[in-house]
C-alpha cells in the first residue's frame, strides 16, 4: 500500500499545474500572476508528507506558518474568505483524486486520509480565523476615523462663522450649517461643484486674488471683501489643506453699517458737542483695545470646563490651568445664579439639548457679551462668546447724542425761522432779498422736518415707542385730505379707490397722515414719472389694509430686506434727508398694532401694504 508521501512526490509536477490552472479561474485571482496563484503550495505539501514519512522539526508548527503567510499574502491581494476555503478544497480534491479511483488496496492509509481531511479543515477554519481578525481591525479603524470624523463635524457645525473647504480644482467639498444659512443653499446644491461656477460675481475680487495666493503659496492669509450681489461685508480667514484650501467666513456687515452710522453721526455732530469727540475718542481706543475672534469654552455634562481657547483666556483673564477641570460656577461665581441669564440659558440649553443665543452684560469685567451655546455629542456645550461692548455702548451713545442734540437745536431754528417770516410780511425789501429770506424759510422748514424725524426716531429707540393721541376717525377722509397738497404738485399722478366701508376706527389720525404722506412722496418721487401712483383702501376681516403702488426701477432685492432701516438712503435719493421717513412711518403703525411691508419687481412695480386694526390698541 503506496503512502501519502509517495502519491504526492509521484504527482507534485501535475498537482501544482492543475492547482495553478483551476485556482487561476476563482474570481479573486483574476489579475493575479500564476506564480502568486501557485504562492508557498510546494512547500505546504512537504507538510502533508507528516502522517507517511519521517520528517524532521515539527510539521504542524510549519504547516501553520505557512498558512499564516498564505492568508496574509492573499489578504494583501484582496482575496475574499470563500476563495480562500475553495483554494484549500480544491488542494483537497486534486489530492484525493489521486488514489479515488484505485483500488483500496492501493490507495494510501485510511488514517493518513482522515489526518489529511482533518489538516484541510483546521486550514479553513485557520482562514477564517484570520479573516474574521482581519474584518475586526478594519472594523475597528473604521469606527476610529468616523468618530474623529464626527468629532470634528460637531466642531465646525457649532462654529459661529462659516466654513469652506475646496479641492485643487475649485470644487465645494465641506460646507458648514453657518456656510449654508449665509449662502442661502444647502450643501446638496454646492458640494462638487466649482466655487466660480456658483459665484461668478468673485472673479476678480479680492476672493479670488487670496484664494488662489493661498492655494499657490501654501500660507494661510486673511481679508475684508464686499460682495455686490448681497450687498454685504465678509471677513476671511483662508488656508492651505493637503486637498486643497479651506476658508473661515464672518459677515461684518452689521460692524461697517454701525462704524459708517457713528462716523456720519460724528461729522454732523462735531462742532455741537465738546463731548462727542471724546466719546469717538474713547470708542476709538475701545475698537485698538478689542481682540480678533471668539473665545471659546467646551463643558462636560456636568458643567466642567474641558477646553478653553487662546482668547478665552485673554477675555477671561485667567490662565487656562486656573480653569481645566473645574465648575464653571466656580470659575465664574458672577453668573451662579438662576437670575443670571448665563445660568438660565446655560442650563436650558443642556437639559433641553437645543443651541441657545443671547447678549447678557458681565459686571466683573463690565463688558456685554454675545453668547451662543451649541449641546455636543458628548453631553456637554461648546460655547462661543463675543464681545459686543462696543456696539452696545455705541447704539445707547448714538441715540442720547440725537436726542439731545434734535431738542436743543429746535429754540435756535424756531427763532430763525421766526425771523424769517417777519421779514416776508415786510413791504420794503427788494425781491433779490426776499428770494433770499424765501430760502431761509423753506431751509427751516426742511430742518424742522429733519428735527422732528430724530425725535421720532429717538422716541422709538429709547421712550419705549411714538406716542399716539388717538381718536375716532374715518380713514377715507384722512386720505383725501392728505392728498390734496400733492394735487397742486403732482396733478393727475394719483389715482385713489377704496370698497365701500365703512373705514372708521380710533387712530392718531395726524401720525397716519405723516404715514399716507411718506409712502406717497417716495412713490412720486422714486416712481416712473410717466406711471400714476396708486392707493387701494380696503377691508380684510377685522383689518383696514393701504396699499400705495408705483411703477419704475423695482428696488434691488438685496436691499428690500432693509427698506426700514434708519440712515438708509436709495441710491437715487438726494442728501436732504436723514434716511429716517420709512422707519418712523414703520414704527407708527407698529404703535397703532398694525404692520407695514414691502415689495418690488419689474412686473408689478414698488407696494408698500399697511394693516391697521380698527379697535383701540395700547400704543
Amino acid at each position: 500500500m503506496p503512502s501519502l508521501a509517495e502519491f504526492i512526490e509521484r504527482n507534485r509536477e501535475s498537482l501544482l499545474l492543475r492547482y495553478r490552472e483551476e485556482a487561476s479561474r476563482l474570481p479573486s485571482a483574476r489579475d493575479v500572476r500564476p506564480q502568486e496563484v501557485i504562492d508557498n503550495l510546494s512547500e505546504y505539501l512537504d507538510t502533508l508528507r507528516a502522517p507517511s514519512r519521517a520528517q524532521r522539526g515539527d510539521p504542524g508548527y510549519t504547516r501553520g506558518r505557512l498558512e499564516e503567510a498564505h492568508l496574509g499574502r492573499r489578504l494583501r491581494l484582496g482575496y475574499t474568505l470563500e476563495d480562500v476555503k475553495a483554494e484549500f478544497a480544491l488542494l483537497e480534491r486534486l489530492l484525493s483524486g489521486l488514489w479515488t479511483s484505485l483500488p483500496p488496496n492501493q490507495q494510501p492509509a485510511s488514517e493518513d486520509i482522515r489526518l489529511l481531511s482533518g489538516w484541510i479543515r483546521a486550514a479553513m477554519e485557520h482562514a477564517e480565523s484570520v479573516f474574521d481578525e482581519q474584518r475586526l481591525r478594519e472594523e475597528h479603524q473604521r469606527s476610529a476615523v468616523e468618530h474623529e470624523r464626527r468629532r470634528l463635524t460637531t466642531i465646525l457645525e457649532s462654529m459661529s462663522e462659516a466654513f469652506l473647504s475646496f479641492d485643487r480644482d475649485w470644487r465645494f467639498t465641506y460646507v458648514n450649517r453657518e456656510a449654508e444659512r449665509f449662502m442661502g443653499m444647502s450643501r446638496e446644491q454646492v458640494l462638487g461643484r466649482d466655487h466660480w461656477e456658483v459665484f461668478p460675481a468673485t472673479l476678480g475680487t479680492k476672493v479670488e486674488h487670496y484664494y488662489r495666493r493661498v492655494a499657490a503659496e501654501r500660507i494661510p492669509l486673511s481679508f475684508e471683501n464686499y460682495y455686490i450681489p448681497w450687498d454685504r461685508w465678509f471677513e476671511f480667514h483662508v488656508y492651505p489643506i493637503d486637498e486643497g484650501i479651506a476658508a473661515y467666513c464672518q459677515d461684518i456687515s452689521e460692524r461697517k453699517h454701525r462704524e459708517e452710522e457713528r462716523e456720519e453721526l460724528l461729522r454732523e455732530q462735531t462742532r455741537l458737542r465738546e463731548q462727542a469727540e471724546a466719546a469717538l475718542l474713547q470708542s476709538r481706543r475701545a475698537v485698538e483695545v478689542l481682540e480678533h475672534g471668539d473665545p471659546f469654552i467646551l463643558l462636560d455634562s456636568d458643567f466642567r470646563i474641558i477646553q478653553v481657547n487662546k482668547n478665552q483666556e485673554l477675555v477671561s483673564q485667567k490662565r487656562r490651568e486656573e480653569e481645566l477641570g473645574r465648575v464653571l460656577w466656580d470659575v465664574f461665581p458672577a453668573i451662579n445664579n438662576p437670575e443670571s441669564a448665563y445660568w438660565r440659558e446655560y442650563h436650558r440649553a443642556m437639559a433641553e439639548r437645543v443651541p441657545v443665543h443671547f447678549e447678557e452684560y458681565y459686571p466683573p469685567q463690565d463688558l456685554w457679551a454675545s453668547v451662543s451655546a451649541y449641546p455636543t455629542a458628548e453631553g456637554g456645550l461648546a460655547v462661543f462668546l463675543r464681545d459686543v461692548t462696543e456696539r452696545k455702548r455705541a447704539e445707547q451713545f448714538r441715540d442720547r447724542l440725537m436726542g439731545i442734540v434734535s431738542h436743543d437745536l429746535r429754540s435756535p431754528l424756531h427763532a430763525i425761522t421766526l425771523a424769517a417770516e417777519t421779514l416776508l410780511r415786510r413791504e420794503s425789501l427788494s425781491e433779490s432779498v426776499l428770494v433770499r429770506v424765501r430760502r431761509i424759510v423753506q431751509s427751516g422748514e426742511r430742518m424742522s422736518r429733519m428735527i422732528t424725524d430724530l425725535l421720532d426716531f429717538t422716541r422709538a429707540r429709547m421712550g419705549g415707542g411714538i406716542p399716539l393721541q388717538r381718536r375716532p376717525g374715518d380713514l377715507v377722509e384722512l386720505v383725501r385730505t392728505t392728498l390734496e397738497e400733492f394735487d397742486m404738485t403732482h396733478p393727475g399722478r394719483i389715482v385713489f379707490s377704496h370698497g365701500q366701508g365703512p373705514y372708521t376706527g380710533e387712530w392718531d389720525l395726524d401720525r397716519l397722515a405723516q404715514v399716507i404722506s411718506n409712502l406717497v412722496g417716495n412713490a412720486l418721487k422714486h416712481g416712473a414719472g410717466s406711471t400714476p401712483v396708486t392707493l387701494d383702501l380696503r377691508e380684510e376681516g377685522q383689518e383696514i389694509v393701504l396699499v400705495v403702488t408705483n411703477q419704475g426701477t423695482p428696488i434691488p432685492e438685496s436691499l428690500l430686506p432693509h427698506v426700514f432701516d434708519p440712515f438708509r438712503r436709495s441710491a437715487d435719493s438726494s442728501r436732504q434727508g436723514l434716511g429716517l421717513g420709512l422707519y418712523i412711518a414703520q414704527q407708527i403703525v407698529l404703535a397703532h398694532g398694525g404692520s407695514i411691508t414691502a415689495s418690488s419687481n419689474p412686473v408689478e412695480g414698488t407696494t408698500f401694504s399697511v394693516r391697521l386694526p380698527r379697535g383701540s390698541v395700547p400704543s
